[in-house]
């Protein structure tokens, strides 16, 4: 790294460094980006160009609100502040960029709100501020999901070792039960387009198949 560039030229460069992101998380309802896949990929490129970026909180202050959860009343804390963000030239501490994101949380806990609060306008400040996409605005998140969510070759095959199981099980329990019949009984079209949590919720239906079949026998 050249000590000749400036906090934009090294932010430019950490930008062209790193790609976008997918939505890896779910919660409430709605899928997003965790903070540990943006702080992943960004610490090492912020280190490599020579960026620190601290911050510090003002104007905090909570309420309480009534909110409706299955059908009864409760109380949440809802937590709001800003966070000023300062991004500096490790090579020259006095280029700096400050930058100011107003932050908001609601949980059931106080503590909870106010980490909610940091926790979501970090990780989306590090996002706009680095013009990182997510899936909605990056043109290679197909390929991307596809990388991260892959399903494992040995997942498919345990998957195939327990069809089989169970239905070697069935036909000792004196019922015909074929290997097509059981995936037919699982929905299963194709075992190769299953994601890995597809497989192991399957895998999971049938030890609990498996088990009410010895039991039913078993009280006969």
């Amino acid at each position: 790294m050249s000590e000749t560039k400036n906090i934009h030229q090294r932010i430019n460069e950490a930008k062209h460094s790193m790609e976008g992101f997918i939505k890896d998380k779910a919660g409430y309802q709605y899928s997003y980006v965790s903070g540990s896949q943006v702080l992943h990929k960004l610490n090492p490129e912020l280190y490599k160009h020579g960026i620190n970026i601290t911050f510090k909180t003002s104007d905090a202050k909570y309420e309480t609100v009534n909110v409706v959860v299955k059908g009864k009343e409760k109380t949440e804390y809802v937590v709001s502040l800003n966070v000023h963000y300062t991004i500096t030239n490790t090579d020259n501490s006095e280029e700096k960029i400050e930058s100011t994101i107003f932050a908001i949380g609601q949980q059931d806990d106080p503590s909870k709100s106010l980490g909610t609060a940091l926790t979501y306008s970090e990780r989306y400040f590090l996002m706009k501020f680095f013009g990182l996409p997510t899936d909605e605005d990056d043109a290679d998140a197909k390929e991307k999901q596809d990388k991260y969510s892959k399903v494992d070759p040995k997942n498919v095959e345990e998957l195939e070792k327990e069809i089989e199981k169970f239905s070697e099980l069935m036909k000792s329990l004196g019922t015909d039960v074929s290997i097509e019949q059981v995936k037919n009984q699982l929905d299963i079209t194709n075992i190769n387009q299953l994601t890995n949590n597809q497989i192991a919720a399957l895998i999971t239906k049938l030890n609990k198949w498996s088990k009410q079949a010895i039991e039913k026998e078993n009280d006969q």
